[in-house]
């Protein structure tokens, strides 16, 4: 049995020098570690009170601001009896015979250490705030080691050594660090636990993880036990831990502890753990109870144990699922997608028999609403493979699932939202500008109606001025056309996709077109590369390619989206970011921080070889607030940028921010499978029409 959970406050800071190399992706990487760490069930920390909700990150975090918050997070952690866990992260230098660490600050000036923070020195004197019982610091600088506090004069100082430490950095004193790669690590290795290794993970452990995740940096540890009794520090919680070998996750056995500690804690489960049984036989136990004791507590400690057995109970009839189709990761991923809809915290990032668990428990502990909401969402899961599968919802397997969980009814109503789902996208309108010449706008439009993926209608005479304007006057015929077709059979098209040049869709957005409203309020249309339609001879590899890299982007997980992101020295050179686009470098949705020089040019060489392209469409776009939106919105994209569209339309003064106000002011060129399949037919439709002729 573990002991009760200790207080733990994070903070995390991360500068921006003005003076020195902007850091790529800083703020992203902070807002990662920062996530981990204040993840109720991973990192466990509480956020440090003076910092907000959020790491302190960029060129304003001062060296007198980085100053005085360490000294009132010590205070305050202090107050709280609380562990204080700080990550460092930016530029780092080193002075004197005696390598010591300088973090730079957003104010600190090159060659004056008196203008930068003095690692060493800040955390010596934090150590002696009286009543912290420990701090445990992460820093991924150059020559981090070289911020190790004077443990010697701790040891004998007012304190007499009364508390814990722990240190963990990317590199030596000697040595440089690269591309932020440490934290990375560490946020990964949170994120996804190490298997076996039990249920807290020490910092020795989490070091030779990241060792291993970040080949090339020589990572260090150091660890000071003062005189105080309790438990060692550790860093976080297993993401990968399994109680006793049980169909528990770690978000459930958090979860079943909590509930279970006032009443003597996990004593009370029967062993072995094995699965229902056990929670059967402990929720027998704690009715018995109730009849002498109607406290709260027990309420909901019920209420928990009852909620756990749902959870097992579905986990064991997914493990025993009655389809023909395995149950693979992508599908629980898809399945999941479905059923959380907008979620309020990320999906989780595991993968095969844990992502089943895992993604069961998310469901019932992280899924917003009450326990009804949740069981409703339970039932969307399980539907949705269903129907991917080809089972009915009078399957006699599903039936007595849902009625073991009493989600008889969520169950039925799951399989019709699902139908209509469907029915709405079933119909799609391809609207393509291939005829234009180079840059300029075409003299003739084709469109095709599609059913479910085959075309079901066709119109190639849509011809127009070559002129925005009579573009646009085709386009509308063209969606009215569509329309009238779909009136055949008794459904709406809900989606169009545009196919132009890069020239075109760089200075033109066809959600914009007007006929009374505007095409993008009734319609979601997505935006792709004409090109792709018929590839020229020495492009005639780019669909294969896009297929693969697609099936890199699906397999990543959850967690953070799968987007590499291109900097200004990304971008400088175009022969030479075309070599490394064609090693295989990036291989994800790739992101553009800005809008660079010759930028119809360079878009040509991203869309040959990434399927998923995205770029600021105003100017003041921020990459930090982008990425935490494709983070919350990836599973929901691209159709997402459409909704944040009509949103940002709608919106008369701003509510409260959701995430989609950051997606409003980013675009995209997006080929998903779908338009792929079509790019194949349409290939075979040219080859047979040019035989014909």
């Amino acid at each position: 049995m573990t002991g009760p959970v200790t207080r733990r406050h994070a903070l995390v800071i991360a500068p921006q020098c003005a003076e020195l190399e902007v850091l790529d992706e800083l703020d992203v990487v902070a807002q990662d570690l920062y996530r981990a760490l204040t993840d109720e069930w991973t990192g466990a920390c509480r956020p440090s009170p003076v910092s907000g909700s959020s790491p302190l990150h960029g060129a304003s975090v001062s060296q007198a601001l980085v100053e005085g918050v360490l000294r009132e997070a010590a205070s305050a952690a202090a107050a709280d009896q609380a562990v204080l866990m700080v990550a460092l992260i930016g530029h780092g230098i080193i002075s004197g015979r005696n390598p010591t660490l300088f973090l730079m600050a957003g104010d600190s000036r090159r060659d004056v250490t008196g203008s930068a923070v003095n690692v060493g020195e800040i955390f010596t004197r934090t150590l002696e705030t009286p009543g912290l019982p420990g701090v445990i610091l992460l820093v991924d600088t150059c020559h981090a080691g070289g911020g190790l506090p004077d443990l010697r004069a701790f040891d004998g100082g007012v304190r007499r050594g009364a508390a814990d430490f722990a240190m963990l950095t990317g590199v030596s004193a000697a040595q440089t660090a690269h591309g932020l790669a440490f934290s990375r690590g560490i946020s990964r290795v949170l994120t996804e636990g190490i298997v076996g290794a039990g249920e807290l993970l020490h910092p020795t452990t989490v070091l030779r993880a990241v060792r291993d995740a970040v080949p090339g940096q020589d990572a260090r540890h150091v660890s000071y036990e003062g005189a105080r009794f309790g438990r060692p520090l550790w860093l976080a919680r297993n993401a990968s831990h399994r109680l006793g070998g049980s169909a528990l996750g770690p978000r459930a056995t958090a979860e079943l502890r909590r509930a279970l500690e006032p009443l003597g804690g996990m004593s009370l489960l029967p062993e072995p753990v094995s699965g229902a049984d056990a929670l059967r036989r402990l929720h027998a136990g704690l009715l018995q109870a109730r009849e002498h004791d109607d406290s709260a507590t027990l309420a909901w400690a019920l209420r928990v144990v009852h909620g756990t057995l749902d959870g097992v109970r579905t986990v064991d009839f997914l493990s025993a699922w009655p389809g023909e189709r395995p149950l693979t990761s992508e599908r629980l991923r898809r399945a999941l997608w479905l059923a959380v809809g907008r979620p309020a915290a990320p999906l989780p990032g595991s993968a095969g028999t844990a992502l089943l668990t895992d993604a069961v428990e998310y469901l019932r502990l992280h899924a917003p609403g009450d326990a009804e909401a949740r069981n409703a969402r339970l039932a969307h899961f399980v539907a949705a493979l269903a129907v991917d599968d080809g089972l009915t919802a009078q399957h006699p397997q599903l039936r007595a699932w849902a009625t073991s969980i009493g989600v008889r009814v969520e169950l039925d109503e799951a399989f019709d939202a699902l139908g209509r789902r469907g029915t709405e996208a079933r119909l799609r309108l391809v609207v393509s500008l291939h005829a234009a010449v180079a840059d300029q706008w075409p003299e003739t439009l084709e469109a095709w109606l599609l059913d479910r993926g085959e075309v079901f209608a066709h119109e190639g005479r849509f011809a127009c001025p070559p002129t925005q304007q009579g573009v646009e006057r085709e386009l509308e015929r063209a969606v009215r056309w569509a329309s009238t077709e779909a009136r055949k059979i008794g459904v709406r098209p809900r989606s169009v996709d545009i196919a132009a040049s890069a020239a075109l869709l760089l200075r033109w957005r066809p959600e914009l077109t007007s006929f009374g409203e505007l095409l993008g309020f009734r319609y979601n249309v997505l935006l792709r590369w004409s090109e792709r339609l018929c590839p020229p001879q020495h492009l005639w590899w780019i669909n294969d390619s896009a297929r693969d890299r697609l099936e890199q982007i699906t397999a990543w997980g959850a967690g953070q989206a799968p987007v590499d992101w291109l900097g200004e020295q990304d971008m400088a050179r175009a022969d030479e970011l075309k070599e490394r686009l064609g090693r295989g470098e990036f291989d994800r949705a790739v992101a553009l921080a800005h809008r660079p020089p010759r930028f119809e040019q360079l878009m040509e060489t991203l869309l040959a070889y990434a399927p998923i392209v995205l770029w600021p469409g105003v100017e003041d776009c921020t990459r930090e607030g982008f990425q935490a939106s494709l983070d919350k919105f990836w599973h929901l994209l691209p159709a997402e940028f459409c909704e944040a569209y009509r949103c940002s339309w709608r919106r008369k003064a701003p509510g409260q921010p959701d995430g989609r106000e950051q997606l409003a002011q980013w675009r995209t060129i997006w080929h998903d499978a779908e338009w792929l399949d079509f790019c194949d037919w349409f290939g075979q439709y040219t080859v047979t029409g040019e035989n014909a002729s």
